[in-house]
């Protein structure tokens, strides 16, 4: 709710309907302030209709009352006090509580209703006592018996998207950070006062270490471990059981990257842990002789290369552990060739129940389902979700009808895809995680300083790093974020050439600690490797040749 405030404030400043607020709240001396985070989550239910206008401003003079939040000396307006909102303030609710404003904004806007006479604070003692139901102290409406219904299952999440912090692995003597966050059951907000136990424990149910019971606050719990040994978590699992309204739910998550070993105890030595010492290139020629695309299963044990020769998706399992190449063998193909005969890149959800293939024939994106994760043999087409194209073009973009990559955000809300007409990185939304077919526009990052023919593209773990690859220049290009996948805010850092191994490279991908890169290449028709001392950092690459 009161997000929707600051969104109040932000708005009357920048269409300057309100001359009488600070002109730059930033930098004007308004005082101390203070403003509790939960009260983020109380924004987004008023603006979603479940509180009304006078519950909200009800709240909002309690907490100024009782000094939860504090602003500087106000002259309380004429106004009748009616709590009358103007009806563009819920409109603009979502800015303050998606942090795109600050603060000391938020206790500005308020300011100016309580100046405007719209919130009269010496009403609240009316309303403290007229209000049975209370949220963190607050006055709300009382809900009927429908809606506690509604909130009395929940819901758990281990390592979000939202976790930038959180990874997959990490080395020996290194911490490993996870969060578990709280919603309702329909997964719409946060929940407090979910009583969780947190363990960690092998899978034959031995206790390896018990982090306690704690209370979620504002949804979200987040610790930390340091990493004793790999054999140590090898056959370990996170588990995390909840409680909320007498409703009781356990959740495990797998420590995949322990049961691999794929990584080394000290990460500025080859790889030890696991010995993966089989980095040779992987020649594909036996089955696509014109290589474009390459991804990885979700453990690193499946290898995937799609080709415009062959029209299909060729996989691989390698038999050495996960990454390792050289141990590569061809498994299966699976032909693409009904939806587009040009294939250039391909990516999986997150599960390997979808499959995504970006097709330059029809400048589309193609889905298809597959019954056993990260099997082809089982894949089948679904639809053909997005005009590449069309969407660009119709949402104000410049036309892109030469796609020749794609990648994902890592809960699927983001879409890339590179194309070589524009030379530029097109950035789309997904309203529903990898659902390709709820995509829009939103903005496009040219890369034609750095290459003219981009071929591929990739993001590190946290998504402030973006690398793309081409056949003009023949290197890899190491772009910084400033803000994790968005890439209206990339600049370009360093270059690192694969020339000598392959001129004409396609695309790109790395292992989860970002220590190898692989490229593939339609000169060679194969797969290189390359190792970096530096996680995603391509300045320290060294091409490993076996």
């Amino acid at each position: 709710m009161l997000h929707l405030l600051l969104s109040v404030l932000a708005v009357l400043v920048a269409i300057s309907m309100v001359p009488t607020i600070l002109s730059d709240p930033i930098n004007q001396p308004i005082g101390d302030f203070t403003v509790p985070s939960w009260i983020k989550n109380n924004a987004g239910w008023w603006a979603g209709g479940q509180i009304d206008d006078g519950s909200f401003v009800s709240g909002i003079q309690w907490l100024i009352l009782n000094d939860v939040i504090t602003i500087p000396t106000t002259q309380q307006g004429a106004g009748d006090g009616d709590n009358i909102i103007p009806s563009w303030v819920k409109n603009t609710a979502g800015w303050w509580a998606d942090d795109k404003i600050q603060d000391i904004t938020f206790v500005a806007a308020i300011k100016y209703l309580i100046n405007e006479g719209i919130m009269i604070v010496g009403q609240v003692e009316e309303a403290e006592e007229t209000s049975e139901c209370t949220f963190k102290g607050i006055p709300v409406t009382c809900p009927d018996e429908k809606v506690v219904a509604e909130i009395s299952d929940f819901y758990m999440e281990v390592n979000s998207g939202s976790c930038t912090t959180c990874v997959s692995w990490a080395y020996v003597g290194k911490e490993y950070n996870f969060q578990i966050e709280t919603y309702d059951e329909k997964r719409g907000n946060y929940i407090d006062g979910v009583e969780i136990n947190v363990k960690i424990i092998s899978k034959g149910g031995e206790l390896r270490h018990n982090f306690g019971q704690v209370t979620t606050e504002d949804g979200i719990y987040k610790n930390s471990i340091t990493i004793p040994s790999l054999d140590w978590y090898a056959e370990n699992i996170l588990s995390v059981t909840g409680e909320y309204n007498g409703v009781e739910k356990t959740i495990e998550k797998e420590f995949t990257v322990f049961a691999q070993r794929s990584y080394s105890a000290d990460p500025s030595t080859p790889n030890t842990a696991g010995s993966c010492t089989e980095v040779s290139p992987k020649s594909v020629t036996s089955q696509e002789d014109t290589p474009q695309g390459i991804t990885f299963g979700d453990d690193g044990r499946k290898m995937f290369v799609t080709g415009n020769t062959g029209d299909d998706v060729n996989e691989y399992t390698l038999a050495g552990g996960p990454y390792c190449l050289g141990t590569a063998s061809f498994v299966d193909a699976f032909s693409v060739s009904s939806q587009d005969n040009d294939p250039q890149a391909l990516a999986f959800n997150d599960d390997g129940l979808k499959m995504f293939i970006v097709g330059n024939q029809n400048d589309s994106i193609y889905q298809y389902t597959l019954s056993e994760n990260f099997d082809v043999s089982t894949a089948s087409y679904a639809s053909k979700l997005l005009d590449i194209d069309a969407t660009v073009t119709a949402s104000g973009g410049k036309n892109e009808d030469s796609p020749t990559g794609v990648a994902f955000n890592d809960d699927g809300l983001k879409m890339f895809i590179v194309g070589n007409e524009r030379d530029s990185v097109h950035e789309f939304t997904l309203t529903e995680n990898f659902d390709v077919s709820t995509a829009s526009f939103v903005d496009a990052f040219s890369v034609s300083s750095q290459e003219s023919e981009p071929t591929g593209i990739a993001f590190n773990d946290n998504g402030l790093k973006m690398f793309i690859v081409g056949s003009n220049g023949d290197d890899v290009n190491e772009y910084k974020l400033s803000v994790n996948f968005d890439v209206s805010t990339a600049s370009f850092v360093d270059a690192f050439s694969v020339s000598s191994q392959d001129n004409d490279p396609r695309d790109i991908a790395f292992d989860p600690s970002g220590r190898y890169m692989f490229i593939v290449g339609d000169q060679g028709n194969d797969v290189n490797v390359y190792k970096l001392s530096e996680p995603f950092d391509v300045s320290t690459a060294v091409v490993q040749s076996g």
